[in-house]
């Protein structure tokens, strides 16, 4: 029954939310246990002390049910902080989001978190990424 359910998910799923080739040179994929995300930012490359938003894609989705992205943050684990200002998440398309007003005030190394809620249970996707 899970099979079928994830079959008509994917047909009934834009194709360019499925597609993981042809990614930007800026795109990251970040790899999770049931799906995939690209991410990529605009502007390019991620500035240092000013507003960004990224653009983010589900690559792909192996469970019946789609994860829904709550949350969308970065931190710097070094420094046990996180950004100054919350981002405003949005939902765009299936498994199409854009999360705006994001800010690295600092240099060094951060990591973004996207936090998902799915039929199971919550999700945590993340990639570091230094900021100079």
């Amino acid at each position: 029954m899970r099979a079928v359910a994830l079959s008509l998910a994917l047909l009934l799923a834009p194709a360019s939310v499925l597609a993981c080739a042809d990614l930007p040179v800026q795109a990251r994929l970040v790899e999770g246990s049931h799906f995939r995300l690209v991410v990529l930012p605009d502007p390019m490359p991620i500035p240092l002390n000013a507003p960004f938003a990224l653009d983010i894609k589900l690559c792909d989705a192996r469970m019946a049910e789609l994860p829904r992205l709550s949350a969308v943050d970065a931190w710097m684990p070094a420094h046990r902080h996180g950004m100054n200002y919350m981002p405003k998440l949005a939902k765009l398309d299936w498994g199409h989001y854009r999360a705006e007003g994001l800010l690295l005030h600092m240099p060094g190394e951060w990591e973004f978190v996207f936090d998902f809620a799915g039929p199971d249970k919550p999700e945590r996707l993340s990639f570091r990424f230094d900021a100079q």
